[in-house]
């Protein structure tokens, strides 16, 4: 790789409104190159993109490929049998996966690389905004985009952030100067075949670490990894170097420092045994103060003041999808939410419980087929928080449908472990449907990977017209 990036001038990103790839677009862009792309529809961020002046082609086509393009770059998102990668391989331009391209730019910078399967979004984002709020100026790559408008990923110096993806194995492309491990959970078992690889591939992650690794030792697998590198640990167990108590959440009393935020999430910080302060934090939940946790060791280790790194954090704004409150109107809160594992609907739906005793209303669109074939049940015990579910069509994120999986099974297995009322709608029914089922009051929870966020806006314009009418 060394030897191929300095002949490179033009980087064309397949799929390059993703998450991920839209980020490294960014970066790409900020060190020099000349950057395009292609995607199958326009969205926000090819928006983004193109208002920096990036070319984003419409469709996955032979034709985007010339011989101006000296580096194609995709992500597992991609087909093997995609047109373009067909085309650059018939024109032998030099072919490359993000995880690798992405480790490459950051290799002359000490990176913190957080990986897991759930929260690292959160953590990089925090970690990026409190490292500039404490004067540092780092490298950053978000799988996300910030609330606060800014950009998901740019170049800096000394420090990289780093959201590895452990989904195709390319994590293990990075040679972290830190590395933090949220959670190891049962996920992407489709590319790993079983959760003993997926364990040894985290294992052999955090080897490749120079300095320090940090992790969540409430979870037992990551905990196994810590102890055996003689890692920093954080928690909520006794056990843990920093830990959490007496975590609780409640509405403000109104402030104008605290401007729209509704809600904020506090606990205890303890460095071993010893009390340190008081948290307070506009992310909500028990799973956030894992997220809060991990920062808080990774400055704690860089010898900085915690106290001061605590006080920047009531004017954190987190990233769009994770727990975002979209609208309130009527009386009613519109959340948008990530959560497509049933690990993070468990969690976000008890963090909704927790804020309201209100009725919850959850929409759920399922995320890839395999997905809900290999976590079948464990989805169908993710709901018993809402009172109300509604399933809709599973968003097949490029795979084959899976004989047997399908939303309206899915309905029943949830409905038999005890959930209050579940039903299923086909998405192009949600914005006339699901207006007509709002209550007074309810806290109506969209969740999933997909497009669910869009359709979450066609319910609150859907909902307001119903309301307008009412008027009339």
């Amino acid at each position: 790789m060394e030897r191929i990036l300095p002949k490179v001038n033009k980087v064309h990103l397949i799929g390059v409104g993703g998450a991920g790839m839209s980020g490294l677009a960014f970066l790409l862009q900020d060190k020099g190159f000349l950057v395009q792309g292609s995607d199958i529809k326009k969205t926000s961020k090819t928006a983004m993109l193109e208002k920096r002046g990036i070319k984003v082609y419409l469709g996955h086509k032979r034709a985007n490929i010339d011989e101006s393009i000296d580096l194609l770059c995709y992500s597992s998102a991609i087909g093997l049998d995609n047109s373009e990668l067909k085309e650059a391989e018939r024109r032998k331009i030099r072919i490359i996966k993000r995880g690798e391209l992405l480790a490459y730019l950051c290799k002359n910078t000490k990176m913190i690389a957080v990986a897991g399967s759930h929260g690292k979004t959160t953590v990089v984002s925090l970690l990026s905004y409190l490292f500039k709020k404490a004067g540092y100026n780092p490298t950053v790559f978000i799988g996300g985009v910030p609330v606060d408008g800014s950009l998901p990923a740019f170049e800096g110096e000394g420090f990289s952030i780093v959201e590895t993806d452990e989904s195709d194995g390319t994590f293990l492309y990075y040679r972290p100067y830190f590395s933090l491990i949220t959670n190891i959970d049962k996920e992407h078992l489709g590319y790993y075949k079983s959760f003993k690889n997926l364990k040894k591939s985290f294992q052999d992650f955090a080897e490749k670490t120079e300095r320090k690794v940090f992790g969540n030792s409430d979870d037992n697998q990551v905990r196994k990894i810590v102890n055996k590198l003689g890692g920093v640990s954080f928690g909520l167990g006794n056990n843990c170097y920093l830990k959490a108590k007496n975590i609780d959440m409640h509405q403000k009393a109104g402030s104008a420092k605290d401007k729209d935020l509704k809600a904020f999430t506090y606990f205890d910080l303890y460095k071993e045994d010893k009390l340190l302060f008081k948290v307070k934090s506009p992310l909500l939940g028990k799973h956030n103060c894992y997220n809060l946790l991990a920062v808080f060791a990774v400055f704690d280790y860089l010898g900085e003041d915690l106290e001061k790194i605590k006080n920047y954090l009531v004017d954190f704004r987190g990233t769009k999808r994770r727990f975002q409150i979209k609208k309130e109107i009527f009386g009613l809160t519109f959340i948008d939410d990530y959560a497509h594992h049933p690990t993070e609907i468990r969690a976000t739906l008890e963090t909704a419980r927790r804020l309201s005793g209100k009725r919850l209303f959850a929409i759920f669109q399922p995320h890839r087929p395999s997905r809900v074939k290999s976590l079948f049940d464990q989805f169908s015990l993710s709901f018993n928080q809402a009172d109300l579910v509604v399933v809709t069509d599973i968003y097949r994120a490029g795979e084959s449908y899976s004989e047997g999986i399908n939303s309206l099974k899915l309905v029943k297995a949830i409905r038999n472990q005890g959930a209050k009322s579940v039903i299923y709608i086909n998405k192009e029914e949600l914005k006339s449907k699901i207006p007509e089922m709002i209550q007074k009051e309810d806290v109506v929870v969209c969740l999933g990977a997909g497009d669910i966020n869009k359709r979450l806006e066609e319910i609150i314009d859907g909902f307001r017209e119903n309301k307008n009418k009412e008027k009339c």
